[in-house]
């Protein structure tokens, strides 16, 4: 290879970057990009993990948002626990392509978004809403409404187009709390981890 920095790469070329983790050593290689041609962004990068974990048998989907490209050492960065990728759902090496064409809709990767999402990083569902939010190129699927309640508090609630609540916020002195309220919806609702309390048991 070339001693010069690598920042665009064809994909037919990928097999050859290594995946590391923060200590630098080998974890794996990247297989394929899967490319939402939808959205036109990259979905997740497949991996063989065929390095100390000694994974051979499947390859696993991993956020996009998960590694960091490292231009100058052309490899990527993986900073992720062994025992989240060690429990991570995989797919079947040598038919992760029927796996692929089964996903049509952003639901059809509940599994894999649930999973990672559980483990603090960003949903797929989430980039594309994110994306969404900054492109403002899809018709919403939902609207804020700001009201006053019977006690003089403003609220704000999330509505589907269909009517229906689907959130409802905290009182506030101000309408411009409120706004902010809703503002700060926006930017993390995305990004935020989902905290299965079910799962718990209940208090004594």
């Amino acid at each position: 290879m070339s001693n010069k920095t690598a920042r665009f790469i064809p994909s037919i070329r990928l097999s050859q970057y290594d995946v590391v983790n923060t200590k630098g050593e080998d974890m794996g290689q990247v297989q394929t990009f899967v490319i939402d041609m939808h959205e036109g962004m990259v979905a997740f990068a497949l991996v063989a993990f065929g390095g100390f974990f000694h994974i051979t048998d499947k390859w696993f989907a991993i956020p996009w948002s998960a590694l960091k490209w490292q231009p100058e050492k052309k490899n990527f960065l993986l900073s992720m626990s062994e025992n989240v990728l060690k429990d991570a759902p995989g797919m079947d090496k040598d038919k992760w392509l029927e796996v692929i064409e089964q996903w049509q809709e952003e639901n059809d990767l509940e599994l894999v978004d649930r999973y990672y999402t559980t483990h603090g990083y960003e949903s797929y569902k989430g980039v594309i809403q994110k994306k969404v939010t900054n492109l403002g190129d899809r018709k919403p699927d939902a609207k804020f409404e700001v009201n006053m309640d019977v006690a003089g508090e403003y609220r704000f609630k999330l509505v589907a187009l269909n009517g229906q609540t689907i959130a409802v916020s905290q009182g506030y002195n101000a309408k411009e709390s409120a706004l902010e309220g809703i503002e700060s919806v926006r930017k993390n609702a995305p990004i935020a981890v989902i905290d299965d309390a079910t799962d718990q048991e209940p208090a004594k």
